[in-house]
């Protein structure tokens, strides 16, 4: 466009010039017209900068407003997108809600049959009952905790008074073992004089222990002393202490053996 105004321009100027040239008389006049005529064009070439200077600026403009227009829409279809999504939550919520109101219209009829007395009119009322129940469940499970731990204690108390008496009676065995034993006469039954030894005629059922000193007497004499090598139910083994014999005097079947300090 301005090409085509600067073209123009020339052609003016140079037709200008011709006639100047053909007609110097009007050649003053011919020069205030060109220079109106460049007056003119300087003129149009700013209206024309001024314009294509506004079609930039609204080309800026329609191009924003396509973007603010597709984000508009971009909008539009994501709040779209949501309202679906909200659309079909709500219709499953109402579906389920329609199955929970069915199913409890069902539990209300099974707790009207199960409890014909009316105590019971609602699952709500079974739910309560059933709380309640749990409630004293749980405080009976408590106590008896508590009684069980009391129990137990009393458990150990009488563990503790049983050994005791157990001990006690123990004790009393030994002590009427030992007592027997002070006031029990056994014989010698047999004697092996090659090897020393003699065996009485009692043993671990009588209550002799291991550890028991044996005297041997003839009348009212003490001749020896024993010491226990082998201990069985009914016979004791025993060898015959070298130095507690009396010189010339033998421990023969038929001597008396006494249990010596026995508490």
């Amino acid at each position: 466009m301005k090409k085509i105004v600067m073209i123009l321009a020339g052609i003016a100027m140079l037709g200008a010039s011709v006639v100047g040239y053909l007609n110097k008389t009007t050649h003053d006049e011919i020069n205030t017209e060109l220079a109106g005529v460049k007056a003119e064009v300087l003129a149009l070439n700013n209206d024309i900068n001024d314009a294509e200077q506004k079609r930039t600026d609204a080309e800026t403009k329609e191009t924003q407003a396509k973007d603010t227009r597709n984000q508009a829409a971009a909008a539009v279809e994501e709040s779209k997108r949501k309202l679906l999504v909200v659309q079909r939550d709500l219709e499953t919520a109402t579906a389920e809600l329609q199955k929970i109101a069915i199913e409890k219209k069902e539990i209300d009829l099974v707790v009207a049959r199960a409890f014909p007395d009316g105590t019971i009119k609602s699952a709500e009322d079974l739910q309560t009952t059933l709380t309640g129940l749990k409630d004293a469940l749980t405080e009976h499970q408590n106590k008896k905790t508590e009684l069980n731990t009391q129990l137990g204690a009393a458990a150990q108390a009488k563990q503790v008074q049983v050994a005791k008496v157990r001990e006690e009676e123990a004790f009393q065995v030994q002590r009427a073992q030992r007592l027997s034993l002070n006031s029990l006469v056994a014989t010698v039954i047999a004697v092996n004089k090659e090897w020393g030894f003699v065996m009485v005629n009692a043993g671990r059922a009588h209550g002799v222990s291991p550890d028991a000193s044996l005297l041997v007497k003839r009348g009212n004499s003490r001749i020896g002393r024993l010491r226990i090598v082998n201990l069985e139910d009914m016979v004791t083994v025993a060898d015959i202490a070298g130095d507690s014999t009396v010189k010339g005097i033998e421990v023969q079947p038929g001597d008396k053996v006494i249990f010596e300090n026995v508490q």
